[in-house]
């Protein structure tokens, strides 16, 4: 068994519990979050995808994609 938090910001903070090889689409199905257009999926502040396989202790971060000004 792992353990992940998965957060979105602004927003919600989940811990869940997975089991050993799982995903970070399992991770965001066992949170009950999902990644919408305009927001990025990062993995221990790394972009990532949806099947990325997970360790004990990662942070998955789902955020707005911020824009700088030109």
């Amino acid at each position: 068994m792992i353990t992940v938090k998965v957060m979105q910001i602004p927003g919600t903070i989940r811990e869940v519990a997975l089991e050993d090889g799982s995903t970070v689409a399992d991770a965001l199905a066992a949170a009950e979050m999902a990644v919408s257009a305009g927001y990025t999926l990062k993995v221990d502040g790394n972009e990532t995808s949806n099947d990325t396989v997970l360790s004990d202790g990662q942070n998955i971060t789902i955020n707005t994609s911020a824009k700088g000004n030109a």
